[in-house]
């Protein structure tokens, strides 16, 4: 892999803990995401911050074995294309599947079940699509979904 692309993963990978656990945690503190029938302050403080580290987690170790499985193997010819795009779709079902684990496991509140979700999504997104879509090594840099459009239109890649 290309320093470049290194250090994307990583911007994007501080970029989307801060929004998970700063910006996130803000809308439930603030109340703007009622939570009324547990304890808040408990539910934040573990089931919350105990979730959003399981996905943090899972997304970025899905990240990072589809960085490394495509830097360590060879690409020889287009008719490893329909592998690799496997892999990146089952690597992809990792996090989502963490989802669900996360907010029926985990979470306590049924309140905040949609809301996680979609949070718990749009951190997915974020941490194992872009990242992989923008900096994915360069045998497998157009594997991802949209990753053409995004590193050749706008990146200039």
């Amino acid at each position: 892999m290309k320093p470049w692309e290194i250090i994307r993963i990583i911007i994007f990978s501080v970029i989307g803990a801060a929004l998970m656990f700063l910006g996130q945690r803000l809308i439930y503190e603030n109340q703007i995401i009622p939570i009324q029938k547990i304890p808040f302050d408990t539910w934040l403080g573990s089931d919350y911050i105990t979730a959003a580290l399981i996905m943090f987690g899972v997304s970025m170790l899905s990240t990072i074995i589809w960085c490394v499985l495509a830097a360590t193997n060879r690409f020889t010819n287009g008719n490893s294309t329909g592998f690799w795009t496997l892999t990146w779709w089952l690597l992809g079902l990792l996090p989502m599947a963490s989802i669900g684990f996360t907010v029926f496991s985990i979470n306590r509140s049924d309140e905040a079940q949609f809301s996680l979700m979609g949070f718990f999504f749009l951190d997915a997104v974020w941490l194992y699509w872009l990242s992989t879509a923008t900096s994915s090594p360069e045998a497998v840099k157009y594997i991802p979904p949209g990753a053409f459009f995004i590193r050749h239109k706008l990146m200039g890649d």
